[in-house]
């Protein structure tokens, strides 16, 4: 829904993301709130965290990239998994820019992993207040300029 909202909002073009077995649904959410006409291209593609090959079918400069909602008990591996494909797929030339919402619900301790991998990546985020949503964080990342 993030992203449908993005294109609702002006976004120039938005590119949606899943597992493959998701995507049927994810068209169909498309299809049914994207809005007549179109306010902008809605492209839906398949990525697996971590997946550098489908990184690059999907795309490797994109100015923002919108996560809501990722984290809720997973391992390390796909925690870092998840921070490398944000990591991948943010334009460095811009730079571009993750927008990550986080809901906090039990235990911040359980997804120290990705917060530790996005610090490597990306260095201190800019957290954003939310005045009315105490248990909702939002992060902005810019990634670190590589060598």
């Amino acid at each position: 829904m993030t992203g449908l909202v993005a294109a609702r909002l002006g976004a120039a073009s938005v590119t949606l993301t899943d597992l493959l077995s998701e995507l049927p649904l994810l068209r169909e959410n498309v299809e049914t709130n994207r809005g007549s006409p179109p306010h902008c291209p809605v492209t839906v593609k398949p990525l697996k965290w971590g997946d550098t090959a489908a990184m690059g079918v999907v795309g490797t400069n994109f100015d923002v990239v919108l996560c809501s909602d990722a984290l809720y008990q997973n391992d390390e591996v796909t925690q870092r998994a998840l921070c490398d494909t944000l990591f991948g797929l943010c334009d460095r030339v811009t730079p571009g820019r993750v927008l990550f919402a986080y809901n906090f619900r039990e235990n911040l301790a359980a997804d120290a992993g990705f917060f530790g991998a996005t610090g490597e990546l990306f260095g201190d985020p800019t957290q954003h207040d939310l005045e009315d949503h105490e248990d909702i964080w939002l992060f902005e990342y810019r990634p670190v300029q590589r060598c």
